[in-house]
């Protein structure tokens, strides 16, 4: 009996150790793992996979040819998972199924994602761009195509849905020449379409471009449009946190001259960027298109003096017709040498207005590809003085486009086309192109659209034309507030509206308002710049179209503009 006691007694004594000896273990366990959450934060403990598409687009992203993920976005991306302990699980896709994927929730990520007014509404961005680009035409060697107007009737290869097919489209009707479109799948089609000779250029993106180019045996032209930033796109609301510590990581990595991410840009991009923004380049352009301006202007001047005195010769011939008749004859010549003089002038505007415009679009992107630090990083003084550049750049090209339309109008050769059109789209095409601008000023940006019937018959071009004046005009003179762009049937017509909580226009100023070089006091203008053409140029068109503009505004209160066009029964009759 007492070996039995003893037995149990040390077995309880057993137990008890053994008790305890676990719960110090479970303690020790405990500690250690706030020691490591303490030393290395959560991200370890809460490493995640993230799905990313990847589509074929040599050398941002594509697939080798060991079905391996490679190019510039793969080696960031695995780059900022490195840094966060994040998984990647690499998904193989098509442009378009990528979108689709990521729209609903099949993906994490979609790197490579332009933004706009329409994808902004569909997905999430974060801030800090990931990689800025532009796009270009690529030829055959021995095609000669050195501008815009070079390509009337040719046949341009395209992606199917990219930007470049959109540009083409807008840069051929701006500039007035016919071109074909050849839609394709994918960048590798488009480009063997033109060494086929089924297409005379390909359109593609400027890294796509570089690094298939030679191997294909095509040539860059000097056609440069499109300059965008480009980002990595998440399901809309989703992985916020995901975003944030991308903007975090690319912020950081952007700031260090020697970082890695520059590495990367090297290995696939150092010999383009050299090459694609030549010493003087920027300089030597601004002098040239400034030269050009200066002349311009002459010419408008010019052209209204030989106006003006041929009216007082005209009423000088009709009083002394019966009495000098030799007189009038040299009269009728000189007004004949007037009109060829301003025929000479009309085809010289639409010369130069290409040989203004294509080395100032070219000013603009490549300035803003410096400013994004493909180039490099830039210090406080040289990205002041590239945005300097920049702006000058912007605001000769909106002069030169104004001071054409002006001239086109009084000399009787700006007409209008008529084609079906969807308002309701055009209104929203235009509150992309403002929404930048606006979101840097923190402006509300909104629209109220009731139409019964979406399709007008106008010339689009021409009053998009007005609305990006008005709704640009509205976002300059608001500092603080919100702008409405508004559209309804009324009185046999549409009504566009748009409404700001700007400055506002004094009853005095409000007179002047449509004349052409007319601008508000000379204190605004000062801080805001501008030609005091848009708004004439705009109440030309609409009057051209049967319609009317008129503005009812208060003094720091704020504008409404209104514009009234006939409905599509009127135009046809117009």
């Amino acid at each position: 009996m007492k070996g039995n006691l003893m037995i149990t007694q040390y077995s309880d004594n057993h137990a008890c150790r053994a008790q305890w000896d676990g719960s110090v273990c479970y303690l020790i366990r405990v500690i250690a793992m706030l020691v490591f959450i303490s030393a290395f934060g959560y991200q370890g403990l809460l490493a995640k996979t993230l799905r990313v598409g990847v589509y074929q687009n040599p050398p941002k992203l594509f697939y080798d040819e060991e079905s391996n993920p490679a190019g510039i976005f793969v080696e960031i991306m695995d780059l900022m998972a490195k840094n966060e302990g994040w998984d990647i699980e690499y998904i193989k896709v098509s442009w378009d199924e990528g979108l689709a994927m990521l729209e609903k929730e099949e993906l994490d990520l979609m790197p490579d994602v332009a933004r706009n007014f329409e994808r902004d509404q569909k997905f999430g961005f974060h801030s800090v761009t990931a990689l800025s680009s532009w796009s270009q035409l690529y030829a055959r060697n021995g095609k000669s195509i050195r501008s815009i107007l070079d390509l009337n009737g040719k046949r341009i290869a395209v992606l199917e849905g990219s930007i470049q097919q959109k540009d083409i489209i807008r840069l051929s009707e701006g500039y007035g020449v016919v071109v074909e479109l050849f839609p394709l799948q994918n960048f590798n089609q488009v480009f063997m379409a033109v060494r086929e000779g089924a297409a005379d250029a390909a359109a593609v993106n400027c890294y796509f471009g570089d690094y298939e180019s030679r191997r294909i045996g095509l040539n860059p032209t000097s056609v440069v449009f499109s300059p965008s930033a480009l980002y990595f796109a998440a399901p809309k609301n989703k992985n916020q946190d995901v975003l944030a510590r991308i903007d975090a990581n690319l912020e950081r990595l952007k700031s260090q001259p020697n970082s890695e991410y520059y590495r990367i840009l090297k290995r696939w991009t150092a010999e383009s960027v050299k090459y694609r923004i030549p010493r003087g380049f920027i300089i030597g352009a601004i002098i040239l298109s400034s030269a050009f301006m200066v002349s311009l202007i002459f010419s408008i001047l010019l052209k209204k003096q030989i106006a003006l005195r041929t009216q007082e010769l005209e009423i000088a011939n009709q009083e002394m017709n019966l009495r000098i008749r030799l007189r009038t004859a040299e009269l009728e010549d000189a007004m004949h040498k007037a009109q060829a003089a301003d025929k000479t002038k009309s085809s010289f505007l639409a010369t130069m207005s290409h040989e203004l415009r294509t080395p100032l679009n070219s000013i603009i992107g490549f300035t803003g590809i410096i400013l994004q630090g493909l180039a490099g990083p830039l210090t406080d003084e040289q990205n002041k003085q590239m945005q300097m550049v920049q702006n000058s750049a912007r605001h000769l090209l909106s002069l030169i486009n104004d001071v054409l339309d002006i001239s086109k109008i009084e000399a009787g050769q700006f007409d209008l086309s008529k084609h079906s059109f969807d308002l309701e789209q055009s209104i929203g095409d235009m509150l992309k192109l403002v929404s930048p601008m606006a979101e840097k000023k923190k402006l509300g940006l909104s629209r109220d659209i009731r139409l019964t019937h979406k399709t007008i018959l106008g010339d689009q071009r021409r009053l998009e034309q007005v609305i990006l004046n008005l709704l640009s005009n509205a976002v300059k003179f608001t500092e603080l507030g919100s702008i409405c762009i508004a559209a309804r049937e009324e009185n046999e017509g549409i009504v566009i509206t748009v409404t700001d909580t700007g400055i506002g226009i004094s009853e005095e100023s409000q007179a002047l308002l449509f004349q052409p070089f007319s601008q508000l006091d000379s204190g605004l203008t000062r801080k805001y710049e501008g030609t005091g053409l848009g708004l004439a140029i705009s109440k030309k068109i609409i009057c051209m179209m049967g319609g009317e503009i008129t503005v009812d505004s208060k003094l720091g209160q704020g504008s409404v503009f209104r514009v009234w066009i006939p409905t599509k029964k009127e135009l046809e009759h117009g």
